[in-house]
Parts: C-alpha cells; sequence; structure tokens
C-alpha cells in the first residue's frame, strides 16, 4: 500500500515536468521566429572564375638526371712516381694544361737508347741500299729497287724492328705527363702527393665537361612519338633555376618493362648551375590547341554522364552542357554557341548547384 501511494505521488511531479519543457520549447521556438526576419532567403557560397579566348597548351612533363657534355677518367698508363700534379676537387683546367707530371728520367732514357739504335741500323739500311742501286746503274739498268727488295734489306739491318721499338719508347715517353684534352672540372675522392707511386691503370679522377650538359629524360611509349629532335625543353631545378634546353636525340629503343623510351637534351651551362647527377625537371611543349573558350579544368561537372558548367547570369546560374573540344590537367576548351570569352563560370563550391538558382558570387583570385 505504501509502494502504491509513492508511486501515485510522484505522477503529478513527473506531469509537472514535462509541461514545463514543452511550454518552455514553445517560448524558445516562437521567441527565434521573432528573432527571424520574413523574406530572407539562404545562398550558397559559390567560388566563379573568368574564361578567356587564349589557346590551351599540352606540356609533356619528366624528370632526368644530368650528365656531362664530356667526362675522362683520369688515370696514368704507366706505373712511376709522381713530380707534381693538378688533381684537386673543383679545379677548373684548360684543354692541353698538364695535370699530372711522373718522373721520366727512367723513361727518358729508354726512348734515348731506342733512338741511337734507330739511327744506327737506318744507316746500315741506307747504305746497303745505295750500294744496290749504284750496282743497278753500272749494270746500265734504270730499274728501281723492289718492295721486297727494300723489306729484305730493312730487315736484314734490324731497321724496322729498331724503328717499332723507337716509336714505342716515344710513346711510353708521352706517358710520363697526363694533359687535359679538353677544358673542364676535376673530380676527385684522392689525396695525392708529390712522389707518391702510382700503378698504371690507378684511377685518380674524373675531368668533367660542365659548359654544356646532357639530361636523360624517361618518357611514357605513349608519348614518345610527339617528341621530335630541336623541340625546346623548359628545364628547373628544386632550388628554382631555370633555364632552356633542346632535344637532341629520341632513343628508337622502347623499355619493354617500364614502357618508357628516352629523350638526350643538351643545356647551356656556362655558369655551372647545373652539376652531374643532379636530378631536374623537364617540360616540353608537344600541342597547341584553339578554340571559342578556355577555361579552368574545375569548372566542368559531370551529371547522368554528361558534362556541364555553370555560367553566373547577374547573381542567378545557369547550367549549360558542354562537350570539351580539349582538355589538360589546367584547362579545357569549350565551343558551345551559349559560351563566349569573358563569360563567369562556377569553379568551387558548385557540386550541388541547381539551374537557375541564386548564389553569392565569391570570385577566385
Amino acid at each position: 500500500m505504501k509502494k502504491l501511494f509513492t508511486q501515485l505521488y510522484w505522477i503529478p511531479i513527473t506531469l509537472g515536468l514535462v509541461l514545463t519543457l514543452l511550454l518552455g520549447c514553445t517560448s524558445e521556438e516562437k521567441e527565434t521566429e521573432r528573432e527571424r526576419p520574413e523574406g530572407i532567403e539562404i545562398r550558397p557560397d559559390v567560388i566563379f572564375t573568368n574564361t578567356d579566348a587564349e589557346p590551351l597548351y599540352r606540356y609533356l612533363e619528366s624528370q632526368g638526371v644530368v650528365e656531362p657534355n664530356r667526362d675522362l677518367v683520369i688515370q696514368p698508363r704507366i706505373s712511376g712516381y709522381i713530380e707534381w700534379h693538378r688533381i684537386q676537387e673543383g679545379r677548373n683546367v684548360q684543354q692541353g694544361d698538364t695535370l699530372v707530371k711522373m718522373v721520366d728520367s727512367e723513361w727518358r732514357l729508354r726512348l734515348m737508347e731506342a733512338q741511337n739504335t734507330y739511327h744506327d741500323t737506318r744507316q746500315q739500311y741506307m747504305i746497303e741500299r745505295d750500294l744496290r742501286m749504284r750496282a743497278l746503274q753500272r749494270a746500265g739498268s734504270d730499274a728501281q729497287l723492289s718492295e721486297v727488295d727494300e723489306r729484305n734489306i730493312q730487315q736484314q739491318y734490324g731497321y724496322l724492328a729498331a724503328k717499332l721499338n723507337m716509336e714505342r719508347a716515344e710513346l711510353d715517353y708521352s706517358y710520363t705527363a697526363i694533359t687535359a684534352p679538353f677544358a673542364g672540372e676535376i673530380h676527385t675522392t684522392m689525396n695525392l702527393s708529390d712522389g707518391a707511386y702510382l700503378n698504371a691503370g690507378t684511377q685518380l679522377g674524373q675531368l668533367l665537361d660542365h659548359r654544356r650538359v646532357r639530361i636523360r629524360f624517361d618518357v611514357l611509349e605513349s608519348e614518345l612519338g610527339r617528341v621530335r629532335a630541336g623541340m625546346d625543353v623548359q628545364i628547373s631545378t628544386a632550388s628554382g633555376f631555370a633555364t632552356v634546353g633542346k632535344v637532341q636525340t629520341v632513343s628508337p629503343l622502347v623499355n619493354r618493362e617500364r614502357k618508357t623510351g628516352q629523350i638526350l637534351v643538351e643545356v647551356a651551362n656556362t655558369n655551372r648551375t647545373l652539376k652531374t647527377g643532379m636530378t631536374v625537371s623537364g617540360r616540353i611543349l608537344t600541342e597547341t590547341h584553339t578554340g571559342k573558350v578556355r577555361a579552368p579544368r574545375g569548372v566542368l561537372l559531370g551529371r547522368d554522364g554528361r558534362q556541364l558548367v555553370f555560367k553566373l547570369n547577374g547573381d542567378i546560374v545557369e547550367w549549360v552542357y558542354v562537350e570539351p573540344a580539349a582538355i589538360t590537367p589546367e584547362y579545357v576548351i569549350l565551343n558551345e554557341d551559349a559560351l563566349q570569352p569573358g563569360d563567369i563560370l562556377a569553379i568551387d563550391r558548385h557540386f550541388a548547384l541547381s539551374h537557375q538558382q541564386k548564389v553569392n558570387v565569391l570570385m577566385i583570385d
């Protein structure tokens, strides 16, 4: 009985609380209605952009690695001691400069010995040759020594072998000095000292010709056919440096696995900004399209399998169905009669718009 009384006691209190809440909500709704002015419509904020009649350009873009125009490994052809050298990292040298001078006393003596032997054998050969020519003349013959006779006399006195030894000695002696065949910059990781002993074939460093550089770009096989020798290439680096090169060659070979081919671009590099091994970006203009209206790619929307744009007319947008004549990642060419250069088209916040809808216009910078 007591439990029933307690339940009955709480019923009025609960009903009172519910009634209070309902009255409070009704009051708040009425207050909100009084604060909201009548006749105000909500318009979406839509970002718009201008169109123009400029051409649309299609570019081929890729990344490549810088190579020197000429690259020479500096290494001695003979073994010996260093007399003096100019092998220093980053050193600029001119064509004909001596890079390494070896101690040449041994090779000079070998050359002098070979020269003496050559002159002795040649003198003997010439004496024998003159004797035989006079014998022919005394016999009343106008004939000359045959080629076979000449060679037999040369071999008889060792003239040919002596001449060959002298030429070899001259060549070996020339190897005691390493000269630069072209102007360039030296790259080395070695710290050479005068008097150090070098074995033949030791790699001392590289001579790099950076005045002009080459850049190899990988290009998809589907785009390779649009590249031709002589085309300009816009080159840029991560540091912001920009220059222009030219396509020198287009590789006739396509990598089967990567489905790419290579193009070789040559670039002037008089200030040495482009370094060997540096990764750079390349951009080649491959196509130019003209049309009635050029607009940013973002104006295009797809609905029901068709493409359309929203054109601004006062503060109302009107949709226009379009069939783009050309498209790139940045721009689109439109030739519809309903569009003119200078029209303002929606480019952002326009996905949920409808035809003849009023909007708040925000122009893109």
